[in-house]
């Protein structure tokens, strides 16, 4: 969703048919790692890093008392561990994060001060605790919520959606930019009546990448995927090849001619597939995936080079935990844990992987605990 460990620091209703695809035993195998949970439902939405000992996971506690609150761990090298936080509104939560350096780190969320009104939200973590910044709202009396964010080129990107002020109550696609260390609204084009924004990435300070999906009527018309592209001066619409509902959840830009995106397809009109399509610099591909259980859906794309790439993702309705890896010239599904939902990735040079989600425990009170798996 958002810019990964670097490339050069590590040197989703008529179906398509999906390319059948084998499991592969993964080179090193997946482990589960503990992860602190508090009393109450613990959700994890995000992953990133900048080395071994900045590996940073963020999501949301729903507590016993009715409250939400921001969740951030950070692995420091030896364990999982809470990270201080300073200054968080309350009723908060935080849906992605980028890591820039063992100083610099990025998160997004929302808080939602009153019944009907939620707002953007952004913390930056300064090497000793993590903080808010202030930050627009694309409809300031109504909803707004940020669940994608990325730095690069001196600039940091944060996406999401926000509620028309209109009388239609349709959602519009949100972009925040902050250059020279002022957040502001950076505007973004209309493609249908509603627009979602999942994810971002961005390679330097004229190329940024957002994904999402729309559509012309939420319980009626099929979900079209949403790629917009960042040039310096304004964000431009990009088509993807699909025939069917497809929705995205997270983009991978490895270099301005080297991006992937990912989510989910329908196929015969109600089975959830894997989606995965590729940009070379001159047009998008659909690469095939394997077929896999039903209802399965890709959450995050973390790349360690252009062929050493994983896409995470759970299936059959938040059963499983699904790892796509791709080798430079196919998608593989590797073998991993079970029973778990994942949500988010990152990757650790020079051969690490990790994948972050919650896991219903009914030895902890019959609630959502943290988790994480790790893989070198």
């Amino acid at each position: 969703m958002r810019s990964r460990t670097r490339i050069a620091a590590v040197v989703l209703a008529v179906g398509a048919v999906l390319l059948p695809g084998t499991t592969a035993q993964a080179q090193g195998a997946w482990t589960r790692i503990a992860s602190p949970s508090q009393p109450g439902r613990n959700f994890l939405q995000g992953a990133d890093a900048s080395d071994a000992g900045h590996v940073w996971a963020v999501g949301n506690l729903y507590a016993r008392n009715g409250e939400r609150h921001s969740l951030v761990l950070r692995y420091d090298g030896t364990a999982w561990r809470a990270a201080p936080l300073s200054g968080f509104p309350g009723q908060d939560s935080l849906v992605d994060v980028d890591a820039v350096s063992g100083t610099e780190a990025w998160a997004a969320g929302m808080s939602v001060p009153q019944f009907g009104r939620s707002s953007t939200l952004v913390a930056r973590w300064n090497g000793s605790r993590w903080a808010p910044e202030p930050t627009p709202n694309g409809n300031p009396s109504s909803g707004n919520e940020l669940v994608g964010i990325a730095a690069a080129g001196g600039m940091v990107w944060a996406v999401g959606t926000y509620t028309d002020p209109g009388p239609t109550f349709n959602r519009r696609a949100l972009i925040l930019q902050r250059a020279g260390g002022t957040w502001r609204l950076s505007p973004a084009p209309k493609l249908q009546a509603t627009d979602f924004l999942t994810g971002v990435d961005a390679t330097g300070a004229t190329d940024a990448w957002a994904v999402g999906w729309s559509t012309s009527n939420l319980t009626s018309a099929p979900g079209v995927p949403i790629v917009l592209r960042w040039n310096g001066t304004g964000w431009r619409p990009q088509t993807l090849p699909t025939t069917a509902s497809t929705t995205l959840n997270a983009v991978e830009a490895l270099t301005p001619s080297n991006v992937w995106v990912v989510g989910q397809t329908l196929v015969d009109g109600w089975n959830r597939q894997p989606y995965v399509a590729h940009f070379d610099g001159t047009s998008w591909r659909r690469i095939a995936t394997p077929t896999v259980d039903r209802d399965a859906q890709l959450a995050d794309i973390v790349a360690l080079s252009p062929s050493n790439i994983i896409a995470v993702g759970t299936t059959a309705g938040g059963g499983t935990p699904l790892v796509l890896r791709w080798n430079g010239s196919s998608w593989t599904r590797e073998t991993t844990l079970p029973t778990a939902t994942i949500t988010g990735a990152a990757a650790v040079g020079p051969s690490t992987y990790w994948a972050v989600g919650n896991k219903f425990d009914l030895n902890a009170g019959y609630e959502e605990q943290t988790f994480t798996m790790l893989r070198s």
